[in-house]
């Protein structure tokens, strides 16, 4: 057996054991994220949730994309993100849910909650966007002169 295909084979494996790894780093940032939308940063100013959603997952991506050379490795966290969003921000069948849309004693939590949403997922897509512009330039198709 040629001794680029061994090298090709456990490349591969190691690329997919580290998306499984960025995969789960996403899940964990949503679930930290999801349970901190109540939370207020110091002096009383909302959104916790939202500052780590955008850097936490504009953070992970990068590392992710660029550590992995792919698009792959910055999507990756982002999949795993928005599953566990999507998980935590459906109604449970007492009528509970993660992500409040509204709370009596505190009316700020509809934007907190709706901002960690939104820019959690366009803080996904930059890493993503960048990723792809550089493996583009550094890993030309091959064929081409």
């Amino acid at each position: 057996m040629p001794e680029g295909s061994v090298k090709g084979g456990f490349e591969q494996a190691l690329l997919a054991v580290t998306c499984v790894v960025l995969f789960g780093v996403g899940i964990g940032l949503a679930v930290v994220e999801a349970f901190l939308v109540p939370l207020r940063l110091f002096g009383g100013v909302e959104g916790l949730s939202a500052v780590i959603a955008l850097l936490g997952n504009f953070g992970v991506g990068m590392i992710g994309g660029f550590g992995t050379a792919t698009p792959a490795g910055a999507a990756s966290p982002a999949a795993g993100w928005f599953t566990a969003m999507a998980t935590l921000s459906i109604f449970a069948p007492g009528g509970d849910v993660v992500i409040p849309g509204a709370l009596p004693v505190d009316p700020g939590v509809v934007w907190v909650g709706s901002i960690t949403l939104l820019g959690g997922l366009s803080a996904s897509i930059v890493p993503i966007a960048l990723t792809s512009r550089y493996t583009r330039r550094v890993n030309p198709p091959k064929g081409l002169p």
